[in-house]
């Protein structure tokens, strides 16, 4: 009797406590809670990284707010636009070298002086099929081509300057980015990416106040995109920051 019930005893199956995840990775295995910071650091690491992501803070963008405001943006949309675009080069200038002295890269011979000004060449480029792009959305044509055109050149800049610098003008290993399972931690965990996305987010929701019969000078195209447009690359920095310091817990 003693050895039936020991060989009972080695043959009983063990319970094995089961875990349910509704988030797997690339090859369908589930990913539990604890393995879930670890692969989503593994995902952002694809990226090129800053050495400190606090140097990517758009803090400038509320200096050339308002200037554009204290020249009277509200009075003559096309010209304080135009001036504030002038002006704001060289502020750019100096966010992408800090930028780019900050990221980390394979090549340590790259020249950042080249880099920063062939990425603002660049994005003065392709601020024209942005213009497009925004004429598609919906923005009016007639009387409101300049200010388009205004708006397209500011959003050159906060959108497609940060992104050239960041990957060095390599477009192949930007396209990788699509190619990652869960590509929202990779964006809110960087701050480019993630001030990138808000930028267009934050001149897409700039849209609502314009249509609203308050009759406030503030509401003329493209004010409210272009203060959405600055706001949000501000926004979408900080939220990097938060999503980063979440992970390190």
């Amino acid at each position: 009797m003693k050895r039936v019930g020991q060989q009972s005893q080695k043959t009983r199956p063990t319970t094995v406590k089961k875990t349910v995840s509704f988030i797997q990775d690339a090859s369908g295995e589930p990913v539990s809670g604890g393995d879930l910071k670890q692969t989503s650091a593994k995902m952002v690491s694809q990226v090129p990284q800053l050495k400190s992501n606090l140097v990517a803070l758009p803090l400038h963008n509320l200096l050339i707010l308002s200037g554009l405001f204290h020249y009277g943006i509200t009075e003559n949309v096309e010209s304080v636009m135009l001036k504030g675009f002038i002006t704001s080069l060289p502020i750019q200038v100096a966010y992408m070298y800090i930028l780019a002295k900050n990221t980390s890269r394979k090549s340590k011979s790259t020249n950042i002086p080249l880099l920063v000004t062939s990425s603002m060449l660049v994005s003065l480029i392709l601020a024209v099929p942005l213009y497009a792009a925004v004429v598609l959305l919906g923005a009016p044509v007639y009387n409101y081509t300049f200010k388009t055109a205004c708006l397209a050149l500011h959003l050159s800049q906060l959108v497609f300057n940060p992104l050239l610098v960041l990957y060095s003008l390599d477009f192949k290993q930007f396209k990788l980015l699509f190619h990652q399972d869960r590509l929202y931690f990779t964006i809110f965990g960087h701050p480019i990416l993630s001030q990138i996305l808000l930028t267009l987010g934050g001149c897409w929701l700039g849209v609502i106040p314009i249509p609203l019969d308050w009759d406030r000078p503030w509401q003329q195209w493209p004010i409210t995109l272009l203060v959405g447009a600055y706001i949000g690359g501000i926004l979408g920095s900080v939220l990097s920051l938060l999503v980063n310091a979440w992970f390190r817990k």
